[in-house]
């Protein structure tokens, strides 16, 4: 036994010297294997990340590139809109100008017309203040007896007359206050030049009054406050007419349609009255005084 174990300690024993003497001579081949190997690996890798490395750099100058062609065409439209707004500024600052130019014709025209207008109105000032320094003149006129009448025309429109066939012949005139003058006109020569002394650049026709005592009461009627549209002498038969019309404000004081009675003859109602006396206003003044 004793041999027995000593010789299986001496084979374990030499098998383990075998074994280290084989890695001593095998742990170099080894190492220098294994450093192959790593280099191997190291150019591989060191390749393929040099591949990565071009393409991203490839890749990279692509994409700037294509930033730098999408950049060249951003610049060129704003460019283009640039210059569009620049045109289409100069277009509005032309169409400005052009409406303001209109605008200062028509300001300038406006001027021209208040000019002239005050220029009127300075000459009507002119005019007025010389005329109001003149007298003006009222007109009394009388006739012992007279008459209203009430017509139709042709169409039917209804007017008024007053007519007398006694007149007085004269027309006294008196002046307006500050003035204290007084004279006469033959009533003929009043009617004759009715027409020119009333005028619509003279303040239209005059109103009048007319006061009467009625033929049948013998009682004194009116005052007959009208506007004395026309003037009439009638040579054929001697009568003197003028014919009637009313304002509103004239007609609410004493209305022409109440001077009638009961009379009636076959050419309209007819009123009949003595002691007539008729009151006119001045001929003088121009409408522009009392614009």
């Amino acid at each position: 036994v004793s041999h027995s174990h000593s010789f299986i300690f001496a084979h374990a024993y030499a098998k383990n010297s075998l074994q280290r003497n084989a890695m001593r001579q095998f742990t170099p081949a080894l190492l220098l294997s294994a450093f192959l190997l790593l280099l191997l690996l190291a150019l591989v890798t060191g390749a393929v990340i040099a591949d990565d490395a071009s393409l991203s750099s490839s890749s990279l100058r692509s994409l700037k590139l294509k930033d730098s062609m999408n950049l060249h065409t951003m610049l060129s439209q704003a460019a283009d809109l640039s210059r569009q707004g620049r045109e289409q500024v100069a277009a509005g600052n032309d169409i400005s100008a052009d409406r303001h130019s209109e605008k200062e014709d028509v300001l300038n025209r406006r001027l021209v017309s208040c000019s002239d207008k005050l220029d009127k109105c300075k000459f009507d000032l002119k005019t007025c203040e010389k005329e109001a320094a003149e007298p003006t003149f009222l007109f009394t006129q009388m006739a012992d007896m007279c008459k209203l009448k009430r017509k139709a025309d042709g169409k039917g429109k209804q007017y008024y007359e007053w007519s007398s066939k006694d007149m007085d012949d004269e027309t006294y005139v008196f002046s307006d206050r500050p003035y204290r003058i007084a004279e006469t006109m033959t009533t003929e020569d009043f009617f004759d030049g009715f027409d020119d002394m009333f005028t619509k650049e003279n303040r239209g026709k005059p109103n009048g009054a007319i006061t009467f005592r009625h033929k049948n009461t013998n009682k004194f009627e009116g005052p007959l406050v009208s506007v004395f549209v026309e003037a009439a002498y009638k040579t054929d038969g001697g009568k003197f007419v003028y014919k009637l019309r009313q304002s509103n404000d004239q007609e609410t004081v004493n209305a022409l349609d109440d001077f009638f009675g009961s009379n009636k003859d076959d050419h309209g109602d007819v009123a009949e009255y003595f002691m007539c006396s008729l009151f006119i206003d001045s001929p003088i003044f121009g409408p522009e005084c009392y614009g």
